[in-house]
């Protein structure tokens, strides 16, 4: 008999280890663990801090433009007949 690896290793990342069951009193508890949903939550934060940002540029180069205008340009209608 010859023992063959069929396919990818498998390895469970423990959360949580109960003394009974489904429940009981907690034996074990990953102090490293994050939730799936807390780093979707982060990654949204994150987006949503870029987005902002973008606004906020959009707006102050608005104010710019605004308070430094351009002056009218005398070539402008040089080739218009």
């Amino acid at each position: 008999m010859t023992l063959i690896e069929v396919g990818p290793r498998f390895c469970l990342n423990p959360i949580k280890i109960f003394g009974g069951s489904f429940g009981g009193p907690t034996l074990y508890e990953n102090p490293f663990f994050v939730s799936p949903n807390q780093i979707r939550a982060l990654e949204k934060k994150q987006k949503a801090g870029k987005f902002a940002k973008k606004v906020k540029a959009k707006t102050r180069r608005k104010m710019h433009e605004l308070s430094n205008p351009l002056e009218p340009d005398e070539f402008a209608d040089m080739w218009k007949e």
